[in-house]
């Protein structure tokens, strides 16, 4: 009887020694997720959670997954991450967690061109915000969709309601964020005059925050129009700093991003484009993160370099809707708040 009651000590021990390891290394690969997103997926995806840890950390695990992958574009773990979170509807942590899981799938679904789908996401992410940084970030992923659907009336009154709020409620990050798609749009537009302030100001806020994922978006952003403008001087004082946080950022679009603008500008300077480099900018176009980057290049840049556009495959828009099974759990969220709304 003493030596049962030993084992079950033992087991039940062991037990809450692995939960409380799992604890321990869950929130450190939290704490690693602005500074470091790359270390945060090298703690979580090797971790296997034994059938004894509760579903509430199993599901935390991808949802950390999810969110250092979409600071890092990598598209293939969050997708993967999203969908595994769905094996968890029962608990009730997978309530509370809606807003981040819907919102990673929403960018997932955003970044493929699924934007109808893209914004049902947003929206049921939207209904259960929590806090006002929550709600704020997911009216930005709403421009975002309207501006990938080229309603530009319609993103820039979002993007202008952004910029208010964020201000009237202290959100300095997303005060840049707003600056530097106000930015995106005029750039859409071929505006680089009215783009580069928008783009200054966001780098500038960026730089307050130290924010390397926001001072590397706004930083390529700002290189881009400096380019288009032929601001020789802008782009060389710009350029290297922007370089060594992107070189040291795990995020390969960005990098074959500021690859093709470092190329462009060499060309301008006299430098014949080699072989080696046209198949680096051919490899380095697949990874651009969206379909509007790649517009952009194919648009701007392309063409003037001597590539033949044959080679360069943008994005294409899907012929089918998004279709997964656990999909409906979104759309009836996004239906059912959106009726509430009518009601009230």
């Amino acid at each position: 009887m003493k030596q049962l009651l030993f084992l079950f000590l033992l087991s039940t021990s062991s037990a809450v020694y692995a939960e409380t390891n799992v604890q321990a290394t869950l929130d450190e690969a939290e704490d690693y997720l602005v500074v470091n997103p790359a270390r945060t997926l090298n703690l979580l995806t090797p971790l296997v959670l034994s059938d004894d840890v509760p579903d509430a950390l199993k599901l935390r695990r991808y949802i950390l997954i999810s969110r250092a992958a979409v600071l890092t574009n990598r598209l293939d773990e969050l997708i993967q991450a999203v969908e595994a979170t769905f094996r968890y509807t029962e608990d009730p942590f997978f309530q509370q967690s809606l807003t981040p899981i819907s919102s990673g799938l929403g960018i997932w679904l955003r970044r493929n061109q699924y934007l109808a789908e893209a914004r049902l996401s947003f929206q049921c992410a939207m209904q259960h915000a929590a806090t006002d940084r929550q709600k704020l970030t997911l009216l930005n992923s709403l421009g975002l969709v309207a501006r990938q659907l080229n309603d530009f009336d319609e993103a820039t009154a979002i993007f202008e309601q952004l910029l208010v709020l964020a201000e009237q409620h202290q959100q300095p990050q997303l005060v840049a964020m707003a600056y530097n798609n106000l930015g995106l749009l005029a750039f859409d537009q071929a505006q680089f005059a009215a783009a580069e302030p928008l783009f200054r100001q966001s780098l500038k806020q960026y730089q307050k925050l130290n924010h390397r994922s926001g001072k590397i978006s706004a930083g390529i952003n700002l290189l881009f129009v400096f380019l288009m403008q032929n601001e020789r001087i802008n782009f060389e004082r710009l350029f290297s700093p922007t370089q060594t946080l992107t070189t040291h950022f795990p995020n390969e679009a960005k990098q074959a991003l500021l690859l093709w603008l470092e190329l462009r500008f060499q060309q301008r300077q006299g430098n014949l484009l080699t072989e080696i480099q046209k198949k680096a900018l051919v490899a380095a176009f697949a990874k651009l993160e969206d379909r509007k980057v790649q517009q952009h290049v194919l648009q701007y840049l392309a063409p003037l370099m001597g590539l033949n556009t044959a080679d360069l495959i943008p994005i294409s828009q899907p012929e089918k809707r998004f279709q997964r099974p656990w999909f409906e759990y979104i759309e009836s969220c996004a239906l059912f708040n959106a009726t509430q709304a009518k009601e009230a």
